[in-house]
C-alpha cells in the first residue's frame, strides 16, 4: 500500500481518483440521506398503498351505569329500584374492499413507481454530484501539489543564487545589491511555497468532506493528471439525451402529470365497494323491562356512488391536469435544449484548451532549456542575477500555464461525463 507524509507530519495513503470515488460511494453523507429517501418511496410502492386491498378495522366497548329507577305503570303497579346496576359490551369487525374505482388503484400504483423511479434518479444525480466535486477537489490537490513541485526546483535554486552572490561578494567581483535582489527572489518564492502549503492543506480538507471523512485526516495524492483519450462530441450528446439524470427526471415529471389527468378522469366513474362485518352485543339490566339481551352476527353488502355534479370542479381540474401535461412537456424541451447548449459549450472549451495543453508543454519545454542555460551562464558570471530572474520567472509561469490547462481539461472532461450521464461508467 502506498503511503505518503502528509503536511501535518502524519503518513497517509496514496489516494487514486477511483479511491476517492469508493470512498465518496461509501461515506459522503448527502449521497446516505438521499438514499434514505429513496428507500421511502420505494416501501411506499405497495398494493396497499395504491388501494387495491381492503381495509378491515375492529372496535369494541363497554358501558356501565348505576341508576335510581322509579316507574308507575298504567295498572297502578309501580317499580322502584335503588342503585340498579346496567351493563352493555359490544365488539365487532368490519371490512371494506374497493371493487372499482374508476382504474384509479391501477393509475396510482403506477403513480408510486414513477415516484420510485424519480427517487432512484435523484439518487443517481446526488452520486454524481458528490463524485464530480470528489474528483474536481482531487484534482485541484493535485495541480497545487505539481505547482508546488516546480517552486521547490526555484526555492533551491534561488538557494543556490544567493550563495553565488555572498561568493561573489566576498570575492569582490559582485555587488550588495546583487546579493540582497537574490535573497528578496528567495523569500518571494519561500512565501508562495507557504501560500501553496496552505492552500494544499485546505484543498484536503475540502476533498475529506466529500470522502466523509474527518477534515483533520492526512490525506495524499498523486503528482500527476493523466487526461483520457479524446472525447468524441456526438456520442456524447447522443449519451446526454439517453442517460442524463436531470433530463430523465424531467421526464418523470412529464409521466406524474399524465397520472395525475388519468386519476382525474377516473373520477368521472362510479365506485363500488364491498362491505363485510360482524357485531357482538351483550346487555345486561337490573331494572327496566329485559333483564339480558345478546345478539350476534354478520352483516353485507355492496354500496356504489357516482359523482353526478360538482359544481364543474371535475371539468376545471381536468383542463388544469391537461395544462400540467404541456407546461411539463414543454419544461422537458426547455431543459434538453439548455442542456445541448452547455454540452456544446463545454465541449468546444474542451477542445480549445486540449490545443492549449499542447502548446504550453512545448512552451514550458523551452522555458526548462532557456532556464537551464541561464543557470549555466549565471554561474560563469556572463548573466546577471536580475536577469537570471527573469529566466527563472518565466519557467515558473510557462509550468503554472501547462499544470493550469492540464487541470482545466480534467475538470472539462469530468464536466462533459457527468452531462451525458456516464461520469461513473468512465471513471470506475
Amino acid at each position: 500500500m502506498l503511503t505518503a507524509l502528509s503536511s501535518n507530519g502524519l503518513f497517509a495513503q496514496m489516494l487514486s481518483p477511483d479511491d476517492v470515488i469508493r470512498q465518496v460511494l461509501e461515506h459522503n453523507f448527502s449521497i446516505g440521506i438521499v438514499k434514505l429517501d429513496e428507500e421511502v418511496l420505494r416501501n411506499n410502492v405497495t398494493l396497499g398503498n395504491a388501494g387495491f386491498l381492503p381495509r378491515v378495522d375492529a372496535s369494541a366497548g363497554t358501558n356501565n351505569s348505576i341508576v335510581n329507577t322509579r316507574q308507575e305503570y298504567l295498572n297502578g303497579e309501580k317499580n322502584e329500584r335503588d342503585h340498579a346496576k346496567s351493563g352493555s359490551l359490544n365488539a365487532g369487525a368490519a371490512m371494506q374492499w374497493t371493487l372499482f374505482d374508476g382504474l384509479r388503484m391501477f393509475n396510482s400504483y403506477a403513480a408510486l413507481k414513477t415516484e420510485l423511479e424519480a427517487g432512484e434518479l435523484r439518487t443517481r444525480l446526488q452520486i454524481e454530484n458528490s463524485v464530480a466535486g470528489a474528483l474536481e477537489a482531487y484534482y485541484n490537490m493535485v495541480q497545487l501539489k505539481q505547482k508546488k513541485v516546480v517552486l521547490e526546483k526555484a526555492v533551491k535554486l534561488g538557494e543556490e543564487r544567493v550563495n553565488i552572490a555572498q561568493d561573489m561578494l566576498m570575492l569582490g567581483a559582485g555587488s550588495r545589491l546583487a546579493m540582497l535582489q537574490a535573497e528578496v527572489d528567495l523569500n518571494t518564492d519561500k512565501s508562495q511555497m507557504l501560500e501553496l502549503d496552505n492552500m494544499i492543506a485546505n484543498a484536503g480538507i475540502n476533498l475529506n468532506r466529500y470522502m466523509g471523512k474527518d477534515p483533520a485526516s492526512p490525506v495524499s495524492v498523486k503528482d500527476s493528471i493523466i487526461t483520457g483519450s479524446m472525447l468524441d462530441y456526438q456520442l456524447l450528446k447522443t449519451k446526454m439525451q439517453q442517460n442524463n439524470p436531470t433530463l430523465l427526471l424531467s421526464r418523470t415529471d412529464l409521466e406524474i402529470a399524465r397520472r395525475n389527468l388519468n386519476t382525474i378522469a377516473g373520477q368521472r366513474l362510479p365506485v363500488l365497494n364491498f362491505n363485510l362485518g360482524y357485531n357482538f352485543n351483550d346487555q345486561t339490566s337490573e331494572s327496566g323491562f329485559l333483564k339480558s339481551s345478546r345478539s350476534s352476527g354478520l352483516n353485507y353488502g355492496f354500496s356504489a356512488t357516482m359523482p353526478l355534479f360538482d359544481g364543474f370542479n371535475l371539468n376545471r381540474r381536468r383542463q388544469n391536469a391537461q395544462i400540467g401535461i404541456e407546461k411539463a412537456g414543454l419544461a422537458h424541451q426547455d431543459y434538453l435544449n439548455a442542456l445541448e447548449a452547455e454540452m456544446l459549450s463545454t465541449y468546444s472549451r474542451y477542445i480549445n484548451r486540449l490545443s492549449m495543453v499542447a502548446f504550453e508543454k512545448e512552451n514550458s519545454n523551452t522555458a526548462e532549456v532557456n532556464f537551464d542555460i541561464a543557470g549555466e551562464r549565471f554561474r560563469l558570471g556572463e548573466m546577471s542575477g536580475i536577469e537570471y530572474r527573469e529566466a527563472q520567472k518565466n519557467f515558473l509561469l510557462a509550468n503554472e500555464r501547462l499544470i493550469n490547462a492540464q487541470f482545466e481539461v480534467r475538470l472539462l472532461e469530468i464536466k462533459l461525463q457527468q452531462l451525458s450521464g456516464s461520469l461513473l461508467v468512465e471513471e470506475l
